[in-house]
């Protein structure tokens, strides 16, 4: 019981944290990737979150793999 009420508290604080910077780096900027001449104008926030999330995803797959290897 206490370690759901602790994950929820988590939780909403991280979802906070995201949304007070979310607000502070709301400015937008330029991305381009080199071979070509487009450029995309996205807030800092929104690149941000998607690297962590990518991040995230690439260290649970490593993860998952070298356990899978130990087997």
């Amino acid at each position: 019981m206490f370690t759901k009420i602790l994950s929820k508290f988590i939780f909403i604080i991280f979802f906070l944290l995201v949304i007070f910077f979310s607000i502070a780096n709301s400015d937008n900027i330029s991305i381009g990737i080199w071979p070509m001449d487009n450029r995309i104008e996205i807030p800092l926030f929104f690149l941000t979150i998607v690297s962590i999330t990518i991040g995230v995803f690439v260290g649970m797959f490593l993860s998952i793999y070298a356990r899978i290897r130990r087997r």
